[in-house]
This record gives structure tokens, C-alpha cells and sequence, in this order.
């Protein structure tokens, strides 16, 4: 009897283990586009234009760590849909991950994005309103950083691409940016919109929003 709860006790430790979370941190390019009009309500109300949120954005990690695991140079891409407001919950995720990713890399953010990792920014908190999670998928992220020109996309999955907001009279483009200094995902982001934001598929996570809201920042995270 004894030896069968050392057994127990030892298996728990185990899991404990593996459940532990290292100090991570990234620094990262931030790329949002989604259904809401210019500036998203989100920002101001919490509130989506349309009564709905469907939302691509990407991260590219220009430096980062998870426990002794180096992350920098990856991309990650957050695919997500709500019925409602982000806060009804009823929402559904999948994430992209870049496919040359080793295993630690790929355990790594899997966990940070997934919000399993807590930490400051959106992941835990969003993970909370989350009634489905799909299998992340490894595949070739090809990704642009150029501010509000920037883009990004995966092969057959995802196309996204930003254009700053210009001026009608002299074309000159207009240096929009939405401060908060409270936010919990950017305290000041470039605005821009989408020349072509699409998630090819079927159900919860395939949409078509083509000229709404985007935003460019740059960021970071730490936790736990």
C-alpha cells in the first residue's frame, strides 16, 4: 500500500514538473486586423461593430526566451472568432506557428499564446473566454514587417495585408494611432486598415474582412 502511494506521490511531482512555467519574455512585432470598423469599438466600448468578433493577428518575436528555450526570429498567428463581444465568451482559436520550429520552441508558444503560460497581455485572459481550442498548426509563415504596410500570410490559410489611411486631397499619409494608456494588449498602435484580410476554411474560423481595422505595434510580454 505504501509503495503504491510513493508511486502516486511521484507521479504527481512529475506532472508537477512539466506543468511548471519558466520565466519567459518576447519582444515582438504586432500585427491586428479584424471585422470592426476604423479603431475598433472594442478600444472604446468593448463592444464590436457588427455584434461580433473575428480577428487575425500576428506576432513576430524579435527576441525572446521560455525558460532557456530562444525564441527569437518566430512568428505566431493568432486566428479567433466570437459569437459576441470577446467577453460573452463562446470563443474559438487556432494558432499558427512558424514550421521550423524545434519541439521546445513549438511547447513554448504553444503555451504562451494559448495563455497557458500567464503572463501580462491578452493570452490568459483571452484563453479564459475561449469554448474551443483547436490543434495548433506547424506550417510556412511568410510575414512583412513594415509598419502600417506590413503583411502577412500562410499558404493556402491565411492572407493578410495593411495599407496606412491617406489623405484625399494631398495623398499624403495621415499618422493615425490609438493611445491607451491602460491597455492590456497595446498602450499606443499605429491605425491602418486592410487591403485583404481573409481565413480560408469552414465554420467558426473562415472569414472574409477585407478593408476593415488594423493596427501596428510593438510590444512585450513577460510572465509568469
Amino acid at each position: 500500500m505504501a509503495k503504491g502511494k510513493d508511486q502516486a506521490s511521484t507521479r504527481e511531482k512529475q506532472a508537477a514538473a512539466a506543468e511548471k512555467i519558466p520565466r519567459w519574455e518576447i519582444q515582438v512585432d504586432y500585427i491586428e486586423t479584424c471585422n470592426c470598423n476604423f479603431g475598433c469599438p472594442c478600444n472604446f466600448s468593448g463592444y464590436p461593430t457588427d455584434d461580433y468578433c473575428e480577428a487575425l493577428v500576428a506576432y513576430h518575436v524579435k527576441r525572446g526566451r521560455f525558460g532557456k528555450t530562444r525564441l527569437d526570429g518566430l512568428d505566431v498567428i493568432y486566428a479567433a472568432a466570437w459569437p459576441a463581444a470577446i467577453h460573452q465568451g463562446g470563443g474559438t482559436l487556432r494558432l499558427y506557428v512558424s514550421e521550423g520550429t524545434s519541439g521546445d520552441q513549438r511547447d513554448a508558444l504553444v503555451r504562451i499564446f494559448s495563455g497557458k503560460a500567464k503572463g501580462n497581455g491578452p493570452f490568459e485572459l483571452f484563453a479564459g473566454t475561449m469554448s474551443t481550442v483547436e490543434d495548433p498548426v506547424f506550417a510556412p509563415i511568410e510575414m512583412t514587417i513594415d509598419g502600417r504596410r506590413s503583411a502577412f500570410r500562410v499558404p493556402g490559410h491565411v492572407e493578410v495585408a495593411l495599407t496606412p489611411f491617406t489623405n484625399p486631397v494631398s495623398g499624403e499619409v495621415q499618422d493615425i494611432r490609438v493611445n491607451m494608456p491602460k491597455g492590456f494588449i497595446f498602450r499606443s498602435a499605429q491605425a491602418a486598415r486592410t487591403l485583404v484580410m481573409k481565413l480560408f476554411g469552414a465554420g467558426a474560423l473562415s472569414f472574409d474582412h477585407s478593408g476593415q481595422n488594423a493596427f501596428f505595434a510593438r510590444l512585450e510580454f513577460a510572465g509568469p
